[in-house]
């Protein structure tokens, strides 16, 4: 009994990784709350979680808010950048959902279907701002490739992300019932399972670089 009590038993790690994303939500959190900051709080959330994806020793809260600096200003911008295309498309798709006839049902469709992959590019855009150094525009533009080029990973991600709306669908009560958990585990834990297929995802994109380099 008590070897599962010990620092490096499973138990242990799963729970001291637990606690990790738990800090890693509530900062995340907290840096989200002016709104405008979400950019830079997601980039660095996710600069923390390829890390520990790839099995780096670091101190949280001092990898998070270095971070959180280096990637303000271009985390920000990406932030209002999906805020007012989202919001426009979001405007567009309820304006033409009213339309009766297929033109409105047609616009319609295309709407949802673009806010869809303005949503997969946000997925991707935080953690290739995270990890790589390059302008917003280009970051859009690796982030609206591997959106589409990386299909199998972009459901994935959606579907890990989008994980509270899907049981909210399923029972709404239940969602209600947990949203504590949601909000206190849900944003680190998320993090941390993407993290591992971008880490994969990204180190080979580093050494095909490499080689080419040399």
């Amino acid at each position: 009994m008590s070897k599962w009590f010990d620092i490096d038993s499973p138990i242990m790690v799963a729970l001291s990784r637990l606690a990790d994303m738990f800090f890693l939500s509530v900062l995340w959190l907290v840096c989200c709350l002016p709104i405008i900051t979400i950019g830079p709080s997601t980039a660095a959330m996710y600069y923390v979680a390829l890390k520990w994806a790839r099995k780096e020793d670091v101190k949280l809260s001092t990898a998070f808010f270095d971070a959180f600096k280096k990637n303000f200003k271009q985390g920000v911008a990406l932030n209002l950048i999906f805020l007012v295309v989202g919001t426009v498309l979001a405007l567009d798709y309820i304006i033409m959902s009213a339309q009766e006839g297929t033109y409105g049902t047609i616009s319609s469709v295309c709407f949802f279907v673009m806010g869809m992959w303005l949503m997969a590019i946000m997925f991707y855009a935080y953690p290739l701002q995270a990890q790589f150094y390059n302008t917003v525009r280009q970051t859009l533009i690796n982030a609206a490739q591997l959106a589409v080029t990386k299909f199998p990973v972009t459901i994935a991600v959606f579907v890990i992300n989008l994980l509270p709306l899907i049981v909210g669908f399923i029972s709404l009560p239940l969602l209600i019932r947990t949203i504590p958990l949601w909000l206190l585990l849900a944003p680190g834990a998320a993090a941390c399972v993407n993290a591992k297929m971008f880490a994969k995802m990204f180190d080979k994109f580093i050494k095909e670089a490499t080689e080419k380099t040399e």
